[in-house]
């Protein structure tokens, strides 16, 4: 359990450890059940920290420990129309793919590794399948031109969607030559917000 990294999440959206109870309908001793392991993460309650603290699903799952990031994924449908997604075990080029990142200068505490799932960047050289680095620190300081991954957050179905796009302020704007990925969006802080900017790519041969 990173209570660390919820802690920062509450920080960052206003939240409370009662605001999360109360999606529930429990109290704030649950939450901090949580924290220190007495009271098991399960799904119900991943669905509630990811709505109050406006984070993916599967993103609780792996920060709570409960399930590894592939799995976490499995219960994430939203990730289907996501641009991008965080890489998880799926194969002996793990440990390729770390070293790799590592030498990239992935190997540090809020860099993470992502895998291209749409070619919403495809004319920019960022295609599907590609492997990018995710530094999470840099999402308050990203300036134009900045390649970032970007949350999108419907408040009314509570799904969200990652985007992979450039960072030309207040907008976000994609590089297809797909009619669907023409439209911007403004980074609000609330219902679009930066995750991180990309320090590195690669491509898997």
């Amino acid at each position: 359990m990173d209570d660390k990294w919820f802690k920062q999440q509450q920080k960052r959206v206003g939240a409370t450890a009662e605001d999360i109870a109360q999606k529930m309908g429990r109290t704030r001793a649950n939450v901090s059940n949580i924290y220190t392991g007495r009271q098991k993460m399960s799904l119900e309650w991943a669905r509630a920290f990811a709505e109050v603290l406006q984070v993916p699903i599967d993103e609780v799952l792996k920060r709570a420990g409960v399930l590894k990031p592939v799995e976490a994924r499995r219960v994430t449908p939203e990730f289907a129309d996501s641009d991008a997604a965080p890489w998880g075990d799926k194969s002996n080029s793990r440990d390729g793919v770390y070293n790799i990142a590592a030498a990239l200068g992935g190997a540090r505490p809020g860099v993470d590794v992502w895998q291209i799932e749409r070619g919403a960047l495809s004319l920019m050289g960022y295609f599907p399948g590609d492997m990018i680095l995710l530094d999470t620190h840099q999402s308050e300081l990203c300036k134009a031109g900045d390649v970032v991954i970007a949350q999108k957050y419907d408040g009314k179905t509570g799904a969200s969607r990652m985007l992979l796009r450039r960072y030309e302020p207040p907008v976000l704007v994609a590089a297809s030559p797909e009619a669907a990925d023409r439209r911007v969006d403004v980074v609000d802080g609330s219902n679009v917000l930066i995750r991180g900017k990309i320090i590195g790519s690669w491509r898997v041969v």
